[in-house]
């Protein structure tokens, strides 16, 4: 029963519109005119006016104009237009004839003037309805392909998973840190970081958003491991002013920024340290980072990549984020903006 009110429900609107639009001119008439048809005459009047009506919306229209058969389309039409003026002409003199004095000509005429309102109805009336059906066919795929970008995303990232068993990874991190531990204690903290970074990045979802303390933690994880590495002799000035509680983030943003500085910047300076800026403001999060560029062998590592993360941020966060990067001779300086 609902299927079937659904699919009566355009011819319902359709009758409605034309019940309407009938009583409203016969209304009109009424007063203004002093001839009275019978039911009969009228329905039958407004009867070859649909048919005029739907024959252009429905079949001239899509089968003509939407191929281009512009040609066709107009001969057709004037063909139609005269024969459905014709008729209304003979409806006209059966009807009126005893009350007034009308010639079949005039009444010709006449037929031909209310036919092409219909027509000119009609043809906005097809219009507006094919401009609705590609806007929504447009949406469709636009949804279907979101969906299917979001499927892509979710497989590559189930497939990285798949490579890396989360549970045997951390299980020999822990194994090794404990191996270490009494032999390094600066070793066992480096493995330690190492896990905690590790799982930062397999179990956060990378479409979704995180806190951004666990953001910032993540950053503090990653100096300090490099820390480790050189010996603690890296000069990195990290602050974070206001309150990175109860914010989200998207997450493995920021981190893109940060490898960069240590991948291509000169940190051993203490006159030039890397110097990484966290501003949280209500409903704005600002991050910079200044870093002097090291001139000489620079390290290969490959990270998330700047292009994808201007990519993931314009997904995200469009029309609400600004990244400006000066890339200057000597130095390098990335400065970002977020509307939370």
């Amino acid at each position: 029963m609902p299927r079937l009110l659904s699919s009566l429900k355009p011819v319902l609107i359709h009758l409605a519109v034309w019940v309407s639009f009938g009583i409203y001119e016969q209304s009109t008439q009424f007063f203004i005119n002093p001839y009275r048809l019978s039911f009969f005459w009228i329905l039958l009047n407004y009867g070859l006016n649909a048919l005029l009506f739907y024959s252009n919306s429905d079949w001239l229209l899509p089968r003509l104009v939407g191929r281009r058969h512009y040609v066709r389309y107009a001969s057709l039409t004037l063909a139609i237009t005269s024969v459905y003026a014709l008729c209304r002409a003979q409806i006209g003199l059966s009807a009126v004839a005893p009350l007034a004095p009308f010639t079949l000509g005039q009444q010709w005429v006449a037929s031909l003037y209310r036919g092409s309102f219909f027509l000119f109805v009609s043809t906005g009336y097809w219009f507006a309805r094919r401009a609705v059906q590609l806007e929504r066919h447009k949406r469709e795929q636009e949804q279907q392909l979101r969906l299917a970008e979001k499927n892509l995303h979710e497989a590559n990232l189930a497939f990285l998973k798949s490579q890396i068993n989360p549970h045997f990874l951390f299980n020999s991190l822990n194994f090794l840190y404990a191996q270490v531990y009494p032999h390094s204690e600066p070793a066992a903290q480096g493995i330690l970081l190492l896990a905690d970074t590790m799982r930062y990045a397999l179990h956060e979802n990378t479409a979704g958003k995180v806190p951004l303390s666990q953001e910032v933690q993540h950053l503090h994880n990653y100096i300090a491991m490099n820390q480790l590495r050189y010996h603690q002799q890296l000069q990195v000035q990290f602050e974070v002013t206001g309150n990175d509680q109860f914010v989200l983030i998207l997450p493995l943003v920021l981190i893109t920024f940060v490898e960069n500085c240590f991948k291509h910047g000169e940190l051993a300076d203490p006159a030039h340290p890397l110097r990484i800026e966290l501003d949280v403001a209500p409903g704005r999060l600002t991050f910079q980072t200044h870093n002097r560029k090291r001139h000489g062998p620079k390290e290969n590592r490959a990270g998330i990549g700047l292009a994808n993360t201007r990519a993931r941020l314009e997904l995200v966060y469009p029309g609400r984020h600004c990244l400006t990067i000066t890339d200057a001779p000597d130095a390098y300086t990335c400065h970002l903006t977020l509307d939370l």
